[in-house]
């Protein structure tokens, strides 16, 4: 099966290193990834879906049909992406009329979905490739316990999203465990980080993510693990606010699964963009080396 990468908005825009991070990861383990331009946003599931569907359906659309022209399958690097173009691609694939509704506006710029091309998210694809993984380990990382948070998105709605356990997710903490690391199970592991509700209420928006540090922080985690971009904005860049909020000291590393995997694929440290992240990984490097 080839694929070519839906980045989506926020990784190109805003963590480059986070896609750096993956190209160099999914090359590494030998599969090949192409690149699809002139997409769009995909567009976000929790703006334009709720403002207006038949906006959101023909926006998804057209970006499906872009990869359908290419011939080619969508590995995308965003949950939030993943469960949009899932979403459109279910909702257009199950409803016919709704189908010819939305190709009657994409003929306006020459488009025409047909529902040809798959969508996967990355970890997914990386989870059915952990054997290759495992073999081409070669700095297991040791001793690092690590809080594995799946979100939202990768998870539900699940009978669109459908391939791990919405309550009782196992793939990310699996890929951990592939790497050397030590998955920890914490008790709020399948609670949102809190981003979708800073657009409407900061205050509670911190307190979410707030208890999902202080869980972690009592299963003894040294560092988080995202697979969304937008989860990791929320961990990475709000940790601060919440200790200026709540007079706390939460310092937890935040990393994407693939820059974990390329530490432990042997990659030199100085190419991965670890310098851009807010919260300093240092300690984090000093342990696993």
């Amino acid at each position: 099966m080839s694929y070519n990468y839906f980045l989506g908005c926020v990784i190109p825009g805003r963590l480059p290193f986070i896609e750096a991070s993956a190209r160099k990861a999914f090359e590494e383990i030998g599969i090949k990834v192409g690149d699809q331009a002139k997409c769009s946003c995909c567009p976000d599931p929790t703006g334009t879906a709720q403002l207006d569907h038949e906006s959101f359906l023909a926006l998804g659309a057209r970006n499906l049909c872009l990869f359908e022209e290419n011939n080619s399958n969508i590995l995308s690097l965003c949950s939030g992406c993943t469960e949009t173009l899932k979403t459109v691609k279910h909702i257009l694939d199950n409803d016919n009329d709704k189908k010819k509704e939305i190709n009657s506006k994409l003929s306006a710029i020459g488009k025409n979905y047909k529902g040809n091309a798959e969508i996967k998210h990355f970890a997914e694809v990386l989870y059915e490739n952990i054997d290759k993984i495992k073999e081409k380990v070669k700095k297991p990382l040791k001793d690092l316990k690590v809080a594995g948070h799946p979100g939202c998105h990768y998870l539900r709605p699940s009978e669109i999203i459908n391939w791990d356990d919405p309550l009782n997710p196992k793939t990310l903490d699996e890929l951990i465990e592939a790497i050397g690391a030590d998955p920890v199970d914490y008790s709020l592991k399948n609670d949102c980080c809190g981003n979708p509700v800073e657009k409407s209420d900061k205050d509670i928006s911190l307190s979410m993510l707030e208890n999902k540090l202080q869980s972690m922080r009592e299963a003894g985690a040294d560092c988080i693990v995202c697979v969304c971009p937008a989860c990791y904005q929320q961990f990475d860049f709000n940790q601060r606010e919440v200790n200026k909020k709540k007079n706390t000291e939460y310092n937890f590393p935040v990393f994407y699964i693939t820059e974990l995997i390329d530490l432990a694929l042997g990659m030199d440290t100085e190419g991965l963009g670890l310098n851009f992240h807010r919260i300093k990984v240092n300690e984090i490097l000093e342990k696993i080396t």
